[in-house]
C-alpha cells in the first residue's frame, strides 16, 4: 500500500478534490512551480487532515453562497516532509529561504493542516490577486497590502479579490499567513505541533 492509500485508510486524512466548490491544481505535482521541477513524485492527490478538510468544505460553501460559480483552486495541501526537504534544498542559502519552512521543524503543510489556494470564477478564470502563487516578494505579502495600495502597486480590485478569499477562509476558522496571500493554516502552529503528527 502506498503512502496516499495508507493515509486515506487511516481515516485521519481525506481527499478534498471531489468537494463541491474545490478545484485541485497541485503545482508541485507539475513543473509549474518555483523549482521548475516535479517534486511531489507519486503523491499527486490533494489530501488534508480531516479537521482542516472540514473547515475547507465550509469555506468553499461560503464562497459559493457569496459568489455563485466561484470555486477554490488548491495549489498545495498535505505535503509530506520528504517533499519539504526538496523545496528547502532548492532555496537554502538564497533570498527565498525565509519563504520555505525548515524541514527539521516542519511546515504546517507537513501535518495536512495548511492549504495554498486561490479563487476561480464560474468560467475557471483565476481572480487577479496582484501576484502569482509562489511570488516570493513583498507584492505577495498581506502585511504590506496597505502600503502597496497607497503606492499604486496593488489595485483596489486585486485587494478586493484577496479580501474575498480571506473572508471565506477566516470565516471557516483558517489563519492567514502574513507573507503569502495564498497560504492558510487550519490552526495555530503551537496547537498543530501539540495535537497532530507530521507525515514523513
Amino acid at each position: 500500500m502506498g503512502l496516499v492509500e495508507s493515509l486515506l485508510a487511516s481515516g485521519v486524512f481525506v481527499e478534498i478534490g471531489a468537494y463541491p466548490g474545490i478545484v485541485p491544481e497541485l503545482r508541485y505535482a507539475t513543473a509549474n512551480n518555483f523549482t521548475g521541477a516535479v517534486v511531489r513524485g507519486a503523491f499527486e492527490r490533494a489530501l488534508l487532515h480531516k479537521d482542516a478538510a472540514a473547515k475547507l468544505r465550509r469555506a468553499a460553501q461560503a464562497l459559493l453562497e457569496l459568489n455563485p460559480g466561484h470555486r477554490l483552486r488548491i495549489y498545495d495541501a498535505l505535503r509530506p516532509r520528504s517533499v519539504q526537504w526538496l523545496l528547502w534544498n532548492h532555496v537554502r542559502g538564497t533570498p527565498q529561504e525565509p519563504y520555505v519552512a525548515e524541514p527539521g521543524r516542519g511546515s504546517i503543510h507537513n501535518y495536512g493542516m495548511a492549504v495554498d489556494l486561490s479563487v476561480v470564477d464560474a468560467h475557471g478564470r483565476e481572480l487577479d490577486m496582484g501576484s502569482w502563487f509562489d511570488d516570493f516578494s513583498e507584492q505577495a505579502e498581506p502585511r504590506h497590502e496597505d502600503e502597496l495600495v497607497r503606492a499604486g502597486k496593488l489595485g483596489r480590485g486585486q485587494l478586493g479579490n484577496r479580501l474575498l478569499l480571506r473572508r471565506v477562509m477566516e470565516s471557516a476558522g483558517f489563519i492567514q499567513m502574513p507573507n503569502e496571500w495564498w497560504h492558510y493554516d487550519a490552526a495555530a502552529r503551537a496547537q498543530v505541533e501539540a495535537g497532530y503528527r507530521i507525515v514523513e
